[in-house]
């Protein structure tokens, strides 16, 4: 893949201080005034749809100070489908890039929208127009902003992953003949990340509350909260991607950091779950069998069979297993 790095990172480079010299006569060499930094995706998982597939023709990187770094990607980046990339996949959309380094405030992947660049094809049939939200009146070039803060080491290399939680992103308004892709998106340094992974005790799967699915493997999911959570709350975003229940004056309740689906192995029988790029630290896990319910633009009671809490180590597997009280 060649990608360009527009004109405002090289004005940004430019103004970087220059090399002074002493009085002796010697020099001092300044410490590196840039890193490496590459980008890659990976998905919190949906229901009711086989296929999303989108691509990304440019990232965009605002420093904390200085003018914003844009790459073109050309050609342009295309995620066939991003239900492959659950769990610990993931796909990379920006190689090992020089930027400048230092502490950056957001990150924008620019959507080429509609089919056949972006689209969903639903498991009942049907394709349909993959677009972000704007670009169905007609706007181009429109983008998907994450707004977190993340760090490039100076002389170094970070290689970020970018995890779209399609539970929560993917949405097909009322009437529509089209999805739209909101920015629900989380970044995680690949350096100081773990996985959490383990099984479902299928008796669970009998409780009387399960609105779950069994014929097509969905419904049942692992939420994913930091820990010590007020209460373990639905997917509920507005239209930017944003947690609904945090902006609510008294919270009751959290959205979660991101999704799993539990899914059965073919050959084992076994229902097995995996959250990957999860950040070394402390979290809770939750499992429902309610997961059809939770339409993320809305505020939906769905209730959870289990619970506990985990810690996440780098680059470590961390098991956790649900099991029936009444298994033997």
């Amino acid at each position: 893949m060649k990608s360009g790095i527009a004109l405002v990172c090289a004005t940004a480079l430019l103004a970087l201080p220059l090399v002074g010299c002493n009085g002796g006569g010697g020099s001092d060499a300044s410490p590196p005034q840039t890193g490496e930094a590459s980008f890659s995706i990976t998905d919190a998982p949906a229901d009711n749809v086989s296929r999303v597939k989108v691509t990304f023709d440019r990232i965009e990187l605002k420093p904390r100070e200085g003018a914003k770094v844009s790459v073109d990607l050309d050609p342009a980046v295309t995620i066939e489908n991003l239900l492959d990339l659950t769990g610990s996949n993931a796909e990379q959309v920006l190689g090992s890039t020089t930027v400048p380094a230092g502490e950056y405030n957001y990150v924008r992947l620019y959507v080429q929208g509609g089919s056949p660049a972006s689209e969903v094809e639903e498991e009942a049939g049907g394709v349909f127009d993959l677009l972000v939200p704007g670009q169905q009146a007609g706007a181009n070039n429109r983008f998907l902003q994450l707004v977190s803060g993340f760090t490039v080491p100076a002389g170094g290399r970070a290689d970020f992953t970018i995890d779209v939680d399609l539970r929560a992103a993917l949405t097909k308004p009322s009437g529509a003949d089209h999805y739209l892709l909101r920015p629900a998106l989380r970044i995680v340094d690949n350096v100081v990340v773990g996985t959490i992974s383990g099984t479902v005790d299928e008796a669970l799967l009998n409780d009387a509350s399960c609105t779950h699915t069994p014929a097509t493997d969905e419904g049942v999911a692992v939420y994913l909260y930091e820990s010590d959570a007020v209460g373990f709350g639905d997917v509920y975003v507005n239209d930017a991607g944003e947690c609904q229940h945090c902006n609510e004056g008294s919270q009751t309740e959290a959205s979660p950091l991101t999704t799993a689906n539990v899914t059965q192995d073919t050959q084992t029988g076994a229902y097995t779950y995996t959250i990957g790029f999860v950040e070394a630290g402390e979290y809770d896990i939750a499992l429902t069998c309610q997961s059809l319910d939770d339409d993320p633009a809305a505020d939906d009671a769905i209730s959870f069979l289990q619970s506990a809490g985990v810690t996440v180590v780098e680059n470590q597997t961390s098991e956790v297993d649900f099991v029936s009280a009444s298994s033997p």
